[in-house]
C-alpha cells in the first residue's frame, strides 16, 4: 500500500440545508450585524475580510498572506475579483505539518495562533471590517476553533464581526451548531468535536464533508479505533520542542497498559513517531554538504551561517540514522517500500532508506562535532589546518553513499521517510489489531494441544514410530494455531504497537484489552515459544523421514529420548506461560490487566477479549481497521482536493462554488 496514498476526499453539505438554500444562497442565517459592513471610515480597510487557512503543506511559516494558496486559493480569488478592495483575503502563515519535523497538534496550535493574530490586527486597525473564517483540512481544525472561540466567548472579537464561517473537510466536523451542507455523511470528524460548539456562530458555520471522508466523517460508535487514533496522533508534544531533543526516535513508546486519558503517555508515543524531518530537508541535503565543505576549503561564508549549515546537517544525519536503526527492526518496512512500482516514491525512498543503513553515521557525526569546533573557535577555512581538511574529507566520504542517490531520488524518497513512522506503525495496528483476536480465540486449543505433548512422548502404548507420529502432529496443529502469532510478530515493535492501543479513548474496551494480551506477550516472549514450534516441528520431521527410510531404530530411538526431554520440557514452559505460572509481566502491566479485565494472565485477559460482551465488536474490530487504515493515514495524505469537482447541490454547484456564492451572499447582505 502506498505511503502516500490520499486519503479519501473530503467535502460535504445536508440535504436538508440545500433544499432550503435560495437560488444562489444558503439557508444559514446570520446575526444581525450591528450596521452595515461598508468600511469607508477607515481609509485603507475592506468591508469584509477573509481569513483563509491552508491545509496541511498548503503553507509554511515564511509564506505571504496576500497570496492565496492551496485548495481555497479559487475560492478567495473569485470574491476579490468579485469586490475590489472592500475585500480582502489574507492567508495567515503557519507551519501546516504533520509528523514531519513538528507534531499536528503543534501546527494546529501555531496556525490558531497566526489566525488569531491575524483577526486580532485587522479588527484593531479596521474598526467597521467584518470578517469571514474559512479553512481546509488542518486549515479548518484552526478556523473552526477560532470560530468556537468568537462565538462562545468573543475571542478575540465579538461574534457579530463575523459574517460567515466555511470550513472544508474539518476533522472535528459535528461540532453542536454547524451546518453540513450536502448529503447526510456517517459520524463526526477524526478528531472528535469542539465542547463549546459554535454558540453565537452556529447560525453562520458551514462545514463541507464528503461522504467517504473518514477524516470529516468517522463514525466512533462503530469505528473506535479509527477514532480513537485520530484523537492521540494529534496531540500536541509538550513543551520540549521534538525538533530540540537530540536523537528522534529516543523517546520510545508509550507505557504498556497505560490508561486512555494517559496525555503524558501518548505525547511520548506521538512525539517518538516524529521523524523530526521534512521531505524538503531531505532534498536540499546534498547542496548543504557541498556548500559547507566548498566554502570552508576557501574560506567563503560567514561563519554563522556556516555554523547553522553544519548543525543542520548533523541534525538530519542523526534523523536519519535512527530512522535507518528502526526500519532495520522492522522488516516488514523495506519490504513494504521495495514492493512499490519503479520509478516510484516508494522504490526511491527503500533507496535511500538503503544508503542510510550503509552510510558512516558515526564518521560523519564526528567529522561534523571538528567542523562546528573549529567554526566556534573562530576558524572558517581550512587552509592549513589538517585537522579540518581531515574532517571535510571524511564528510564527503562518510555520506558519498547517500548524497549520490541524486537529487531526484533524495525529492521524490522525502515525503514518504519523512511520514514512515506514522504510517508505518498505523498500519501495523491494523495488522496486530486483527490477529490479536484471532490468536485470543485459539488459546484454549493451544493449552489443550500443549498438554497433548505429554502424552505423546510417555505413552508406553506406542511404539518409537508412533509416538513421534503422533508428537509431530501434535506440533503440526499447535503450528496452525500459532499462525497468528506468528503474523503479528513479523518485523512489529509489539511494545509500541500496545502503548498506542492502550492510549486509544475506546469506550468498547477492545482497544485497552487487545493491548493487554499484546503486553503480556512481549513480556512473556510467547512469540518466541511460537517460533520453537517450527524449529522442534522439523527436529520431529528428520526423525519422522529416518524411520520411514528403515533407519537403525535403537539410534534414532536414543535420539528421540533426547528430544523428548526437549518436548516434555517445552510443554511444560509453554503450559506455564500461557497461564502466567511463569510470567515476567510486570507489577504495573499485572495491575492495568485486574483493574481491566479481572484477569491477571494470558488466558483470563484472552477470554475477556472474546467473552460474549465483546464478540460483536471483537468482529467489527478486524473490518473496521482495515477498512479504516488509509483514512487513518491522514498524515500522509497530501491534499484532499475534490472539492472542485464534488457536486453539493441540485444546482450541480461543486463544494467550491457552493462556498464562493455564499460567502459572496453574505458580503452583499452588509452593502459591499
Amino acid at each position: 500500500m502506498s505511503i502516500l496514498r490520499r486519503a479519501q476526499i473530503l467535502g460535504v453539505v445536508t440535504a436538508g440545508i440545500v433544499a432550503a438554500l435560495c437560488g444562489s444562497g444558503p439557508a444559514l442565517a446570520a446575526p444581525a450585524p450591528t450596521q452595515p459592513g461598508v468600511a469607508s471610515a477607515d481609509t485603507g480597510c475592506p468591508a469584509v475580510a477573509g481569513i483563509f487557512m491552508p491545509g496541511t503543506w498548503e503553507t509554511d511559516e515564511s509564506a505571504d498572506p496576500s497570496r492565496p494558496r492551496g485548495l481555497l486559493a479559487p475560492v478567495a480569488t473569485s470574491l476579490e475579483q468579485q469586490f475590489g478592495s472592500q475585500f480582502e483575503a489574507v492567508f495567515p502563515a503557519y507551519a501546516a505539518r504533520a509528523m514531519d519535523g513538528m507534531l499536528y497538534g503543534d501546527s494546529q496550535a501555531q496556525g490558531l495562533s497566526a489566525a488569531k493574530a491575524a483577526v486580532t490586527e485587522i479588527a484593531a486597525r479596521c474598526k467597521s471590517t467584518k470578517f469571514l473564517l474559512s479553512g481546509y483540512s488542518q486549515g479548518a481544525d484552526v478556523a473552526g476553533d477560532l470560530a468556537s472561540a468568537i462565538g462562545c466567548r468573543s475571542d478575540p472579537i465579538p461574534a457579530q464581526r463575523v459574517l460567515a464561517v466555511g470550513l472544508v473537510a474539518d476533522p472535528k466536523q459535528g461540532t453542536s451548531g454547524g451546518k453540513l451542507v450536502g448529503p447526510t455523511v456517517s459520524g463526526t470528524g477524526i478528531r472528535g468535536t469542539r465542547t463549546e460548539g459554535f454558540c453565537a456562530l452556529s447560525a453562520v458555520t458551514a462545514q463541507l464533508c464528503e461522504t467517504g471522508d473518514k477524516y470529516c466523517a468517522t463514525d466512533a460508535a462503530t469505528n473506535p479505533i479509527l477514532a480513537g487514533l485520530g484523537k492521540v496522533l494529534s496531540q500536541p508534544g509538550t513543551s520540549t520542542s521534538p525538533t530540540n531533543s537530540g536523537r528522534v526516535g529516543s523517546t520510545g513508546s508509550g507505557p504498556t497498559g497505560s490508561t486512555p486519558d494517559s496525555s503524558a503517555g501518548s505525547s511520548q508515543l506521538t512525539r517518538s513517531l516524529d521523524a523530526g524531518f521534512s521531505g524538503e530537508d531531505l532534498t536540499t541535503l546534498p547542496a548543504r554538504i557541498e556548500t559547507l565543505t566548498a566554502q570552508m576549503r576557501t574560506g567563503g561564508g560567514a561563519t554563522g551561517d556556516l555554523a547553522e549549515t553544519a548543525d543542520s546537517v548533523a541534525t538530519l544525519l542523526a534523523r536519519l540514522g535512527d530512522l535507518g536503526e528502526w526500519s532495520g527492526a522492522n522488516p516488514s518496512v523495506q519490504q513494504q517500500l521495495s514492493t512499490g512500482d519503479a520509478g516510484s516514491a516508494q522504490q526511491a525512498a527503500a533507496k535511500v532508506l538503503t544508503a542510510v543503513q550503509g552510510m558512516d553515521l558515526d564518521a560523519a557525526l564526528s567529522a561534523l562535532s571538528t567542523i562546528t569546533g573549529r567554526l566556534a573557535a573562530g576558524t572558517s577555512a581550512a587552509g592549513s589546518d589538517s585537522g579540518l581538511g581531515g574532517a571535510l574529507d571524511a564528510l564527503v566520504s562518510a555520506t558519498a553513499g547517500l548524497t549520490g542517490t541524486g537529487t531526484d531520488a533524495l525529492g521524490q524518497a522525502g515525503k514518504v521517510l519523512s511520514l514512515l513512522k506514522p504510517s508505518t506503525l498505523i498500519s501495523q495496528v491494523t495488522t496486530v489489531a486483527s490477529n490479536t483476536i484471532d490468536f485470543a480465540a485459539t488459546v484454549p486449543q493451544i493449552l489443550d494441544t500443549v498438554r497433548r505433548i505429554g502424552t505423546a512422548v510417555t505413552d508406553p502404548s506406542t511404539d518409537l514410530g508412533g509416538k513421534v507420529r503422533a508428537v509431530h502432529q501434535v506440533f503440526a496443529d499447535l503450528n496452525q494455531l500459532c499462525q497468528p502469532l506468528v503474523r503479528m510478530a513479523a518485523g512489529i515493535d509489539l511494545s509500541m504497537v500496545s502503548g498506542l492501543l492502550g492510549l486509544i479513548p475506546d469506550p468498547h474496551g477492545i482497544a485497552q484489552t487487545a493491548s493487554l494480551v499484546l503486553g503480556v506477550l512481549d513480556n512473556l516472549d510467547v512469540i518466541g515459544l511460537a517460533r520453537q514450534v517450527g524449529a522442534l516441528q522439523e527436529n520431529l520431521w528428520g526423525i519422522l523421514e529416518a524411520i520411514t527410510g528403515g533407519g537403525d531404530l535403537l539410534a534414532l530411538g536414543a535420539r528421540f529420548a533426547e528430544l523428548g526431554q526437549t518436548l516434555l520440557g517445552f510443554a511444560g514452559l509453554a503450559f506455564d506461560t500461557l497461564t502466567g505460572n511463569a510470567t515476567k509481566t510486570s507489577p504495573q502491566l499485572l495491575d492495568t490487566a485486574i483493574n481491566t479485565t479481572g484477569a491477571s494472565d494470558l488466558t483470563g485477559i484472552t477470554a475477556a477479549l472474546t467473552s460474549s460482551e465483546t464478540a460483536q465488536d471483537a468482529d467489527a474490530l478486524a473490518q473496521l481497521v482495515s477498512e479504516g487504515i488509509d483514512a487513518a493515514t491522514f498524515y500522509t495524505s497530501g491534499a484532499h482536493q475534490s472539492y472542485d469537482s464534488y457536486v453539493v447541490d441540485d444546482a450541480g454547484r461543486t463544494a467550491l462554488v457552493w462556498l464562493a456564492d455564499w460567502f459572496a451572499n453574505r458580503i452583499r447582505q452588509v452593502g459591499a
